[in-house]
């Protein structure tokens, strides 16, 4: 450790545990939060999440908007401002979509301006409004992660937004919104978590805080992924799923994530497919790619899955997305081979290539999105 240096950031409080949804109304009367506007999605309704929420804010001045879309795109994020304004906090509800948009919606209610005017990183230019965010998936970490991802159709592109003043001020971690989740939702979300973690492992910023949160949340997707796909009422596996998504969310947003979600964000703007998916198309063809420059690293992410060797591990990779039904080409989830040289590009363009062990030539990367096809 003499010649170890790093930096760690964790700005959001966090509560979790089956039932921590009962514990909302307590942290607002505590801080006086009395007018709200709830960002969500229809979907969080229709299975009757919201209503466990409203129940909490009984008496309160509060709004609901639904609107949030599952790339959420710069306008169904704008036609949430007019209800925000004035209001003491925000509460968001849902996946990572929904949370990334509450984000985004906070930037421009505190700030001003538009959506796009904070994409990119530290353009945000001080503390945003108190936000609280009740993940209702395991998969995306955004309820401790200080990145919003915004898509902007007329572009075919998925936009970051990068800053510590993005981050909820509270975590509301209940297990127990997950359990209606249907199997292929929880597939992908769990994949997107274990892609987080084998990315921030390898990548350049890794660090060892990280890599112990990493590691850990790998092993318990592993064992219990297949179990929540199969079973989505065994709230033991539901439990340990939801932890492994925050601690691979607090991991990735110390140590960065790399070209596995450069491919997914390239994917997800051209064709609007979900983000897990689109990560776990591409991780194991990137661990390959990458296996040179961080053989050690892998080793270490094969021993959290049970096996002793890299190579092993990858075929884990592989194994457990078969396990839970996620196609394992780009071909099968609609993808066409004219849009390879785009996805190509739109790849090579995104920032979390930079986090990558080993840097792709256009050529390589090319070779790398036949290869998923």
């Amino acid at each position: 450790m003499q010649e170890t240096f790093f930096s760690f950031e964790l700005p959001t409080r966090i509560l979790f545990g089956i039932g921590a949804l009962g514990n909302l109304r307590l942290e607002l009367d505590t801080r006086g939060w009395k007018s709200i506007l709830v960002v969500t999605d229809e979907g969080v309704a229709q299975a009757g999440l919201l209503a466990h929420l409203e129940e909490q804010l009984a008496g309160l001045d509060y709004v609901v908007y639904d609107g949030i879309l599952p790339n959420p795109t710069v306008q169904c994020i704008e036609n949430a401002l007019s209800l925000a304004q004035g209001r003491d906090a925000l509460i968001a509800i849902g996946g990572g979509s929904v949370i990334d948009s509450a984000k985004a919606i906070n930037a421009v209610k505190t700030h001003g301006g538009s959506v796009l005017d904070y994409e990119g990183n530290d353009a945000v230019p001080g503390p945003c409004g108190p936000l609280i965010a009740i993940p209702t998936t395991a998969g995306t970490g955004s309820e401790v992660t200080f990145i919003a991802m915004v898509t902007v159709p007329e572009r075919k592109q998925k936009l970051p937004l990068v800053s510590r003043y993005l981050a909820p001020t509270l975590a509301l971690v209940d297990p127990e919104l997950t359990k209606t989740l249907p199997p292929t939702v929880t597939a992908h979300t769990g994949l997107d978590a274990l892609t987080h973690a084998i990315e921030t492992i390898v990548s350049i910023s890794a660090q060892p805080m990280g890599d112990l949160l990493a590691l850990q949340a790998i092993k318990l997707i592993a064992e219990h992924l297949p179990r929540a796909v199969k079973d989505g009422s065994d709230m033991e596996a539901r439990a340990s799923l939801s932890y492994a998504a925050l601690i691979a969310g607090i991991a990735f947003n110390n140590g960065w994530v790399g070209l596995a979600h450069a491919i997914a964000h390239s994917l997800g703007g051209i064709y609007n497919l979900p983000h897990g998916l689109c990560c776990a198309l591409a991780l194991p063809v990137v661990m390959e790619f990458n296996l040179d420059a961080r053989r050690e690293k892998y080793e270490r992410i094969a021993q959290a899955f049970g096996v002793s060797s890299a190579d092993e591990g990858i075929a884990r990779v592989r194994e457990l997305m078969k396990s839970v039904g996620v196609p394992v080409r780009l071909r099968d989830v609609g993808v066409k081979e004219d849009d390879l040289d785009r996805i190509t590009e739109l790849a090579l363009a995104d920032g979390s290539v930079l986090f990558n062990p080993r840097q792709p030539s256009p050529k390589e990367l090319r070779e790398l999105v036949q290869q998923i096809w």
